[in-house]
């Protein structure tokens, strides 16, 4: 009998958690709703507003984890997955007409969508190129820019021509064409997009014999609520098509998965970093293999088709970004620090430490990659664990580390949860007070570094979250 309070009294208290988490979303969505205008870059908020931004993302970061963590004891229902659902949801619509806090990058998103909208190759102007009215420059294109109001004059690296690769030109230019000009009318269409990323995420989830309720993961995410529908970054769009693209590879539709993939690659790059690893399934089955790499291949090609023709000079996005981009990054900083240091004791003048540190980087990851694919997945939940793994090297390791590159990470978190990861949930709004000091780099990412390695050697959320499809079932019961 005392075994059986217990174990109500348990859930019991796990159920006012979600309450709470539920009603935490919605509250901190209002907050933001209602303070937005105030930090805005044009607002220039002082120290003490966005110290108080912060703690508010702190503040429902650790609501998150400490929910999340717990999610075992939640009784898989109807109802509680309903909750789920409705809060998240609930959440997003009240974001959607909030002002975009300490960020400007939409503005870009907004041009190139005029511009494509308006049969210009987005690749071969830089805004720079426009307000300066070059001679190259079409009148139209001059006329656009008058038309943008303040857009083009409050885009970020005005002399920087686009990195955003070609599909995401094409959903700039889908919310021209229906909503021009309007930021709002651009986190509608994300919401479009997150639904459908929804119901993939749980058609996965069901295939992989995980609980639904695993959904809260993403659907709460503070990450993905603030970097999607407060600030507009459309990376919603590649995890939309990843998502897919693993839907039917667990369905056995490996050329279908691979064209979605590819999809997924012309919104972001860092989708190709799994294929490896969805391919290595298909080394006995060399039809199979050879019709997935063609199909991935040249729908890739096809994608980048308008880079390509646009050509590259010193002030490509991809190339600035490639060679110079660096941001929010505590292991990749440490690294090249350490590479300065050796080569001024040593008067090795001759030796850049940033190219260095970037190759370094991009060993670790095709090393860990190799690693990964030295022998096939054991089930699908070693697919995913993989999955997992290679992406949050490649973030952890990278020269940038921007909040909303986290999204990215939540999308395998999903399926195979890490403690060290979601801690990411309250560390990394503390991005935001980089200007007081350059040890909250340190903050927000040593302490994860050091726990996911810790966690991969030790296995899976130690214990936390376990994924046996048995222990669900008897817990229904």
């Amino acid at each position: 009998m005392n075994k059986y309070i217990k174990i109500n009294d348990k859930l019991l208290s796990s159920k006012i958690t979600w309450v709470l988490l539920g009603f935490g979303v919605i509250i901190y969505a209002l907050y933001i709703l209602f303070v937005s205008h105030t930090l805005t870059y044009d607002a220039h908020p002082n120290n003490t507003q966005i110290m108080l931004f912060v703690s508010q993302r702190i503040l429902i970061g650790i609501l998150f984890f400490i929910v999340i963590i717990n999610i075992n004891k939640l009784p898989i229902k109807e109802a509680w997955i309903a909750w789920i659902i409705f809060t998240g949801l609930f959440a997003r619509l009240i974001l959607i007409p909030s002002s975009p806090i300490l960020e400007d990058d939409f503005y870009r998103y907004l041009w190139d969508g005029a511009v494509t909208a308006n049969e210009f190759n987005p690749y071969v102007f830089s805004p720079q190129d426009i307000i300066e009215k070059n001679p190259a420059v079409p009148e139209k294109l001059l006329k656009l820019a008058d038309e943008s109001g303040n857009v083009i004059e409050k885009i970020n690296h005005p002399k920087i021509k686009t990195l955003y690769p070609t599909l995401s030109q094409i959903i700039f230019a889908f919310s021209y064409y229906l909503f021009p000009w309007s930021v709002t009318g651009w986190k509608l269409l994300m919401l479009m997009g997150d639904i459908f990323l929804l119901f993939f995420l749980i058609k996965i989830l069901r295939e992989l014999d995980l609980p639904i309720s695993f959904v809260a993961i993403y659907w709460l995410n503070p990450i993905v609520l603030h970097e999607f529908f407060n600030t507009g970054h459309y990376d919603l769009f590649a995890l939309l098509f990843a998502a897919i693209a693993i839907y039917y590879y667990l369905k056995d539709e490996f050329v279908t998965s691979s064209i979605t993939l590819a999809l997924a690659v012309g919104f972001k790059l860092w989708p190709i970093l799994i294929f490896p690893i969805l391919l290595r399934k298909l080394t006995n089955q060399k039809w199979k293999l050879l019709s997935s790499v063609f199909a991935f291949s040249i729908f890739v090609i096809v994608i980048f088709i308008p880079v390509l023709r646009a050509g590259f000079d010193q002030n490509t996005g991809f190339t600035k970004y490639a060679a110079n981009w660096i941001n929010n990054a505590a292991f990749y900083t440490l690294l090249k620090e350490s590479i300065d240091l050796f080569t001024s004791t040593f008067n090795i003048y001759y030796v850049c430490a940033d190219c260095v540190a970037r190759w370094i980087t991009g060993g670790i990851i095709l090393s860990v990659l190799l690693l990964l694919i030295r022998r096939p997945a054991k089930d699908n939940l070693d697919l995913a664990d993989k999955m997992l793994i290679i992406i949050a090297v490649s973030f952890l390791v990278s020269p940038t580390q921007f909040p909303w590159y986290l999204t990215w990470l939540i999308l395998p978190l999903v399926f195979s949860p890490k403690i060290s990861l979601l801690m990411y949930t309250f560390l990394i709004p503390l991005y935001h007070l980089n200007f007081l000091g350059g040890y909250f780099i340190y903050i927000q990412h040593i302490p994860v570094i050091l726990l996911f390695l810790y966690e991969i050697k030790k296995g899976s959320g130690f214990g936390i979250f376990r994924r046996s499809p048995i222990l669900y079932e008897n817990q229904n019961n």
